[in-house]
């Protein structure tokens, strides 16, 4: 029956193991350094090739002259931690050795898209000047988001921020920031679009760093900023993509207009309307006032004129003798009256016909020979026949 180990146990005979064997006591590895770090005189790094990596660290380094990506060669031994469970290669001293996979391959695919024009200046499109919305590639869990979503807010508060959440770093990275690109490109609203993430070492940016993103970013008909890595850190997508940035803040930058000076700007231009609207709105008011002004003396004038007038009017009223006037006229008209009665007309030697139908002859047409007529003079009234008429 096997005998049951705790962790302890177990990680101790490894331990035993490492340490029994003087092969692994002292030997020298080269490879490619990744995530250095230089913490109180100590050198914590990654050793690495295509296929595998081994943690390094060495202790009492007075200086650091390596980098990440730099290809190196180690001396020391491996050791077997047992707290922690982990083997590193302690180093006791680290030479140059190379140039570095890595960093070569890098520069490889970069002199091979530069020869082919993938980075011409044909393919950057022009940052929009008025930018209303912009899209993000980015990690939804790190600063980076954050770091954007702060400083574009802060400028400009109306500025919308779609998010396409993607993975930044490891397997699969590559192809979320390609769907990334793909889906913002159908998007109309979308002005521009930034990549971006922290920095990393060269294997970390190994996503940003591939040939069939470099020729999506170019593809795509909307402008796209790459905000990868820290200043110091230089990516194919940089090169590819129309404007490249040090950070992801200076990408905030970039797409978001500050408003404060617009908002002076506007609060200026309200105050200069003010101004221009109360002066005109005195001048109107003096005009009218002036306007006013003469209409009433006019009106003034007109009425005391209408007045004078009809107070004349009124006193040559008064001396006209109405009575007399209407006896006149009563007696022309009387006289009028008489001049049209028809006795007054028989007095002066007329005479009134008319027919056997009673009406009034006025014409020769109304009578025949043999007509009957009745004829009225002044004193009295004989009936007649028509002998002869004549012309």
């Amino acid at each position: 029956m096997l005998k049951a180990l705790s962790v302890s146990e177990l990680n101790e005979i490894v331990k035993n193991i490492f340490d029994a064997e003087e092969l692994l006591s002292y030997i020298k590895v080269y490879g490619e350094v990744s995530n250095l770090a230089f913490v109180r005189n100590n050198l914590y790094f990654n050793l690495k090739d295509e296929g595998a990596l081994i943690p390094c660290v060495m202790f009492g380094a007075t200086s650091c002259s390596i980098k990440d990506g730099d290809q190196v060669m180690v001396t020391g031994g491996l050791k077997f931690y047992v707290k922690s469970g982990k083997l590193n290669l302690y180093a006791t001293s680290i030479a140059p050795y190379g140039s570095g996979v890595l960093f070569k391959k890098f520069l490889e695919l970069k002199n091979k898209l530069e020869q082919e024009g993938v980075f011409d200046e044909k393919y950057k499109k022009p940052i929009p000047k008025k930018i209303k919305t912009i899209g993000v590639i980015t990690s939804t869990t790190g600063a980076v988001l954050h770091d954007i979503i702060t400083v574009t807010q802060r400028r400009n508060p109306y500025l919308d921020i779609v998010v396409y959440p993607a993975r930044v770093q490891g397997e699969g990275a590559e192809n979320t920031i390609i769907n990334g690109l793909r889906y913002f490109n159908k998007e109309p609203d979308i002005d521009v679009v930034i990549i971006a993430r922290g920095g990393g070492s060269i294997e970390d940016l190994a996503p940003f760093n591939t040939e069939s993103l470099a020729r999506e970013i170019i593809k795509i008909d909307k402008p796209v900023i790459s905000a990868v890595g820290h200043e110091t850190d230089f990516t194919i997508c940089d090169f590819a993509s129309s404007l490249r940035v040090a950070t992801p803040s200076v990408a905030g930058e970039i797409v978001s207009e500050d408003i404060t000076g617009v908002v002076k700007q506007l609060k200026s231009n309200v105050q200069k309307l003010n101004y221009l609207y109360f002066s005109f709105l005195d001048e109107k008011y003096f005009l009218l006032d002036k306007i006013t002004s003469n209409l009433k003396l006019k009106l003034q004038g007109f009425l005391l004129n209408e007045e004078y007038k009809l107070e004349n009017s009124l006193n040559l009223l008064k001396s006209i003798d109405f009575t007399t006037i209407l006896e006149h006229n009563l007696e022309a008209k009387n006289l009028k009256l008489l001049s049209l009665d028809v006795n007054s007309i028989l007095d002066k030697g007329f005479a009134k016909i008319t027919g056997d139908d009673g009406k009034v002859i006025k014409s020769i047409k109304q009578i025949n020979v043999n007509s009957k007529i009745l004829v009225e003079i002044k004193d009295g009234k004989f009936k007649a026949n028509v002998l002869e008429i004549g012309g």
